[in-house]
């Protein structure tokens, strides 16, 4: 019965090879700056970007961490604008 029952939803790929969510990220720090502007999100950008990278701005970061700061504000405007 639960072989039926499993069968009904296709086959089982784990989340972590095709994840649930695409989420898209932004490269251009400006366009999603605007984003987060928009969204009044500007606070949390400011003090992420103070307390976690101790920069004043997303320019000041090395390429790694810029990327993985990018990520991260992509990922909190896409969960505030569900």
């Amino acid at each position: 019965m639960q072989h039926h029952f499993q069968n009904l939803f296709g086959d089982y790929v784990p989340e972590h090879i095709s994840p649930g969510i695409k989420v898209p990220r932004s490269t251009n720090p400006d366009s999603l700056r605007a984003d987060i502007d928009a969204a009044n999100l500007t606070e949390m950008w400011n003090m992420i970007l103070t307390l976690d990278y101790s920069v004043s701005d997303v320019s000041e970061l090395p390429p790694g961490q810029r990327d993985e700061f990018l990520n991260v504000m992509s990922l909190l405007l896409s969960a505030f604008n569900r």
